[in-house]
């Protein structure tokens, strides 16, 4: 499938459901806010499917008022369903089982399962958002300098580039990643808004919780390895819900001789973890074979009807094969 068919069945549907993957990061709610509010703009009538509200730092976006997390299941007449930025059917943030119109799957995962009607899946694309960007720019969107749409939508797309390249830091960055970048902050989308809504607008409560938290972190598999443990009343103590965690696991990979970071999360009925990679090691292989996806050196997964000790030992131990 090609950008153009994409950008076809899109503007010959009457009602779109946009949703993304579970647990979702800047890249997937950013692609979304932004062809969510692009396809307004455009006179479309579409709305945001999802089983989870935004996380605190990322509701400056526009549109994340709408996302309450209430919304999950495509409502009556919805004749395309598009999913962003998620490689696996079970990790669609949206309950799709009784739907069976359209479903578009654009990713640019490379463990993408291809499960849409149609599917469009860029591997070389650092984000998400590179391919929303030129979709939206198929669709006939104009970025206008001085336009407050336009910089709206830029700041929903450059979010996303900056958490999925770690600020432009992984080696995801391409060429085309920094040409959007810099045409986004052409129009006017202001960066250190974006970063200091992004990570430095941390409620005091949330610092002093992740200070204990990096207290607690072990070494492990021969120091090679920085382990973080949260068990379901971690943020008790502090008066707040632990939420979006990728703000805790980056500390890892700032020690010196750690190559992989293991942030294991209990929930209600399952074990959440993810994995953080500094050179080598392929985290995506180690969680894919806990039906989890991801890249390289980002992934997910999570481990059902299991402790936090056992789920932490069986991961470990996959690590250590990889290492």
């Amino acid at each position: 499938m090609s950008i153009k068919t994409i950008k076809d069945i899109l503007l010959s549907a009457k009602k779109i459901g946009i949703t993304y993957h579970v647990s979702p990061d800047g890249d997937a709610v950013g692609s979304v806010l932004a062809l969510y509010n692009g396809l307004k703009y455009l006179n479309k009538d579409c709305y945001v499917l999802s089983k989870e509200a935004l996380s605190e730092n990322l509701r400056f976006l526009l549109g994340a008022e709408d996302v309450t997390g209430e919304v999950y299941e495509p409502i009556d007449d919805t004749d395309v369903v598009i999913v962003l930025d998620c490689g696996n059917y079970e990790r669609i943030c949206a309950n799709l089982e009784n739907y069976n119109k359209v479903l578009l799957n654009v990713d640019h995962h490379l463990s993408n399962d291809m499960y849409g009607n149609e599917n469009y899946v860029d591997i070389d694309a650092a984000a998400t958002a590179e391919i929303v960007y030129e979709l939206l720019l198929e669709l006939g969107f104009v970025f206008k300098e001085d336009d407050e749409i336009s910089k709206e939508i830029g700041t929903c797309l450059y979010t996303s580039l900056v958490t999925d390249t770690g600020a432009f830091r992984h080696s995801n960055v391409t060429y085309r990643t920094l040409e959007i970048a810099a045409k986004l902050k052409r129009i006017g989308v202001n960066n250190t808004f974006i970063y200091q809504s992004l990570f430095d607008n941390k409620d005091f409560n949330r610092v002093r919780f992740v200070g204990k938290v990096l207290t607690n972190m072990q070494l492990v598999c021969d120091d090679k390895v920085a382990l973080i443990e949260l068990p379901k009343d971690a943020g008790k103590e502090f008066g707040i819900e632990v939420g979006d965690t990728s703000d805790i696991i980056s500390y890892g990979l700032q020690i010196k001789g750690v190559e992989v970071t293991l942030l294991v999360k209990e929930a209600d009925d399952k074990i959440k973890a993810s994995l953080r990679s500094k050179n080598d090691v392929d985290v995506r292989k180690i969680a894919e074979y806990f039906g989890g996806g991801g890249h390289t050196k980002a992934a997910g997964l999570a481990i059902k009807y299991s402790t936090l000790e056992e789920a932490r030992d069986k991961i470990l131990s996959k690590i250590e094969e990889e290492l």
